[in-house]
């Protein structure tokens, strides 16, 4: 049975975990560290997993007997809601559009989505309270394609701004504007832009 892979775009968490080595920059005053712009964008990756990934991936597998029915295009629009670690919540709503044929094995994702934060709080890294709200918040985009049934090169984006505060009165607002592919048959990760005055560019490879 061939399947599309799990939507990519949820790589995100994982990926930017992983930032302490490629995140360059400097404090900015009483603005964020690197350790907390890593730590935010791991939990703002991990969020967007939770919020879109109930979206499965389809198969183009046939019952014996059943016949390939024509080419297909579904149009979902959706808001989901999450509550944040130590209050307030995050929401992100959007457009998934999907094609798809079975006679030819091919098919097609496409994501728009904005994702916005309302004083939701997070853990400081050294103690208190981080809180965001969306400034007005990030637009995410992602599409990916499979055909003959090979999957290929996936591209995604997060564009946008936030608002935070600390405990003690420390604020700011942070950046974010980045650009992602993925590649399932080299199992290559690329992530490149900014993330709170941080340049990212990574590369990864992943495994099943």
């Amino acid at each position: 049975m061939q399947r599309i892979p799990r939507y990519p775009v949820l790589l995100l968490a994982a990926v930017l975990a992983a930032c302490g080595e490629s995140a360059t920059g400097t404090n900015d005053g009483d603005g964020l560290s690197a350790a907390e712009a890593r730590s935010l964008a791991a939990a703002f990756g991990a969020q967007d997993a939770a919020v879109l990934g109930g979206f499965g991936a389809p198969a183009f597998s046939l019952s014996a007997g059943e016949s390939a029915p024509a080419a297909v295009t579904s149009t979902t629009e959706f808001t989901r809601t999450r509550s944040c670690p130590l209050g307030g919540s995050v929401t992100v709503q959007g457009t998934r559009v999907h094609t798809g044929d079975r006679a030819t094995r091919t098919a097609s994702h496409q994501f728009t989505a904005t994702r916005t934060e309302s004083a939701c709080a997070f853990p400081a890294r050294n103690g208190g309270t981080m809180t965001i709200t969306g400034n007005p918040g990030t637009q995410i985009t992602a599409s990916h394609a499979v055909t003959n049934g090979v999957p290929g090169v996936g591209t995604g984006t997060k564009k946008g701004s936030f608002t935070w505060t600390r405990d003690g009165g420390a604020s700011g607002t942070c950046a974010v504007d980045l650009a992602q592919t993925w590649d399932p048959v080299t199992r290559t990760y690329t992530l490149k832009g900014t993330f709170c005055n941080r340049t990212v560019d990574l590369t990864q490879t992943w495994t099943d």
